[in-house]
């Protein structure tokens, strides 16, 4: 598995528990920039560990 993938797996788990939380998720852009600050920020991560 790449990191990348393994960013991406993670990002869509933060995203996923976000969406849950709310009473009302709606698809929107807000949910693609919870994503996108999430897989970079994982991304850096892994690329530290890894």
């Amino acid at each position: 598995m790449t990191n990348e993938q393994l960013a991406h797996d993670l990002a869509i788990a933060v995203v996923t528990a976000k969406l849950e939380k709310k009473s009302n998720p709606n698809a929107d852009v807000s949910v693609v920039n919870d994503y996108d600050m999430a897989y970079r920020q994982l991304l850096s991560i892994v690329n530290q560990i890894c």
